[in-house]
């Protein structure tokens, strides 16, 4: 079963939440998923110094780039990416979710839309029924695709928890949204990929 994990960069501020990614790669291999790397090959939106916080003032990094750190150079990039043997999809969090991925984001008076690439990659998933989950602020890829707020009951879920949608079948965990401490964190991951796979197994033949 191959489930595609998409980034959005390396770093908490600018790209991907590091943690998140590692720890749902890691929940994928050990429930016998096989992942798969997928990213944007667009500009990040700005470079953060994640020492001081900072935005670096005229350095721009590539958001497939920054992605290869955290995959270890196998990371697709989602122009002319097929995904048709992709079972389910996990958004990691960090910043980058939303910076890079959903246009408007960061702009007033601007309709939050995800950017052209991402959208066809959750077309094509949500057309086939495919089971779309977030960690942390990967939720406000989802509700902007949807065309939603994000909701305040993410700021009160434990770490450890997961929501799942049956009907719309999207899950979600807040990662360090709400967790302080890596063990919760991973707590929470588990559970959500665990939950993701069930989803994503194709149906048991009924015993005639």
């Amino acid at each position: 079963m191959k489930i595609g994990v998409l980034l959005s960069g390396c770093g908490v501020y600018d790209g991907t939440e590091v943690s998140e990614a590692v720890l749902v790669l890691l929940a994928l291999e050990k429930a016998g998923a096989h992942p798969v790397c997928v990213a944007p090959d667009v500009n990040q939106l700005h470079t953060v110094n994640h020492l001081t916080g900072e935005e670096a003032e005229g350095e721009r990094r590539s958001s497939l780039m920054e992605a290869a750190r955290i995959g270890r150079g196998k990371v697709a990039s989602l122009s002319g990416f097929w995904g048709g043997d992709l079972q389910g999809l996990v958004i990691p969090g960090g910043y980058g979710a939303a910076k890079n991925l959903v246009g408007g984001f960061m702009q007033k008076g601007i309709a939050r839309e995800v950017i052209p690439e991402v959208r066809s990659l959750l077309d094509d998933l949500a057309s086939r029924h495919r089971p779309l989950a977030a960690v942390s602020l990967g939720r406000s890829v989802l509700s902007a695709y949807f065309g939603e707020d994000l909701g305040q009951e993410d700021l009160r879920t434990p770490a450890s928890e997961v929501v799942i949608d049956e009907k719309r079948r999207t899950l979600f965990t807040p990662g360090f949204l709400t967790g302080t401490r890596l063990s919760e964190v991973a707590r929470g991951i588990d559970a959500l990929v665990a939950a993701l796979v069930r989803m994503a197994a194709p149906p048991t033949p009924q015993a005639r």
